[in-house]
């Protein structure tokens, strides 16, 4: 098939190099004009890990990671609150605290060494359909085309989503983060993500990102961030200093004017599939499913995407609406397990419910010493649940991709 992949974050890379594994003719376009290595760390559950081995990328990510091990989440005045670690429930398992811009230099380089054209500084201005395939008008060069699969995996903003009509829900949510990316060169953030809570409104977050760096993450309300980040980071540091505990120091290492604001969207779509009866779109990633960061998962689910297609496409070869149909199917369940436990968590993390703070600095840590509510949290966390009592795997690649 003649495939145009739409965005070059996580998803789309990862299904460029499979696709064009299995032999199709595959092309890349990206909005931005210099795409280049940004954003904060993320944390890269196991089942991200495993499908980027299959690509031959892991261990150099791996050496680039900090190992987490463990949850570690306390009140203002240092009470547990949450405290559970990977290996409670899978023997040597963990996430990788990285970079984005690590995971984004190494999937760029990875296509194009396989040789996948990508144009960049490319909008997307119009999407149709006719007898011979799919078309993309551009804000530059005309219409693109014709593909018999378009990929659309161009983030939480989704052109192609707007385009296409497939959305049943695509709004903000009332809190967003401030984040930045600081020197830890002694290590303190360890090998934990923690956690600081002050009710419901205040969440602090430290995760080890990488080798001797840390990201700070501050939860806000979006319509505060522009006011926050006027009054300057030390204002801000003089707050945030007593959530952090023994990581304050770590607080103090933000520089003034590098505090930065994350606002995030809440994305349900009716199905990530527009087929026609000449050729179809897909959107994967936070195209098809943006939600709440609490989770941690965009990463992994966005590449459990890619390979889920990618599989699908192998399995079907010549009927690409059947093979879509067993796409939608595959990824239904644990899209939305994971879309109901961050509609659950949300207003409990961030929210201006207060009460739901108490009971969760009340209750969490006691009702999770509780063996099954322990490894529902670890598995949840982890990325592999479709319900409470179900679990997701990957799919089988060929031979070569093992």
């Amino acid at each position: 098939m003649r495939v145009a992949v739409v965005g070059c974050g996580t998803a789309g890379p990862v299904a460029a190099l499979l696709l064009a594994r299995d032999g199709h003719d595959v092309s890349m376009v990206e909005r931005v004009a210099e795409p280049r290595a940004v954003g904060a760390g993320i944390l890269l559950q196991r089942l991200g890990q495993e499908i980027l081995g299959s690509l031959g990328l892991a261990e150099d990510l791996r050496r680039r990671s900090t190992p987490v091990l463990w949850v570690d989440a306390r009140t203002r005045d240092g009470r547990r609150v949450m405290d559970f670690r990977y290996d409670d429930v899978v023997a040597r398992s963990h996430g990788w605290g990285v970079h984005r811009g690590v995971l984004f230099e190494l999937l760029w380089d990875a296509v194009s060494a396989a040789g996948i054209p990508i144009e960049t500084g490319v909008r997307i201005d119009g999407l149709r359909s006719s007898a011979s395939g799919w078309w993309l008008r551009t804000s530059s060069s005309g219409e693109r085309g014709p593909f018999d699969l378009v990929i659309g995996a161009d983030g939480a903003r989704s052109r192609l989503r707007r385009l296409s009509g497939l959305a049943s829900k695509d709004v903000g949510y009332p809190y967003g983060a401030l984040w930045a990316v600081v020197d830890d060169p002694d290590g303190l953030a360890g090998d934990a993500l923690f956690q600081g809570y002050g009710d419901t409104r205040i969440t602090l977050g430290v995760l080890p990102t990488g080798i001797g760096k840390a990201s700070i993450f501050w939860s806000i309300r979006s319509r505060e961030m522009a006011r926050t980040v006027a009054a300057g980071t030390a204002a801000w540091a003089e707050v945030a200093r007593s959530y952090a505990g023994d990581l304050a120091p770590l607080i103090d290492r933000v520089p003034e004017g590098d505090l930065l604001a994350a606002r995030y969207r809440d994305v349900v779509v009716r199905s990530p599939v527009l087929a026609r009866a000449h050729g179809a779109l897909v959107l994967l990633g936070d195209a098809a499913h943006a939600m709440s960061p609490q989770l941690g998962l965009g990463a992994s689910l966005a590449l459990a995407d890619a390979w889920t297609l990618a599989a699908c496409l192998r399995a079907r070869p010549m009927d690409l609406s059947l093979a879509l149909r067993d796409y939608d199917r595959a990824r239904r369940a644990q899209i939305r397990y994971y879309r109901w436990c961050s509609r659950l968590m949300t207003p409990v993390f961030q929210s201006d419910v207060v009460p739901l703070g108490w009971a969760r600095d009340l209750l969490a840590h006691p009702v999770a010493r509780v063996p099954w509510v322990r490894r529902q949290f670890v598995t949840t966390l982890m990325g592999v649940r479709t319900s409470p009592w179900t679990t997701w795997a990957a799919p089988p690649g060929p031979p070569d991709h093992r």
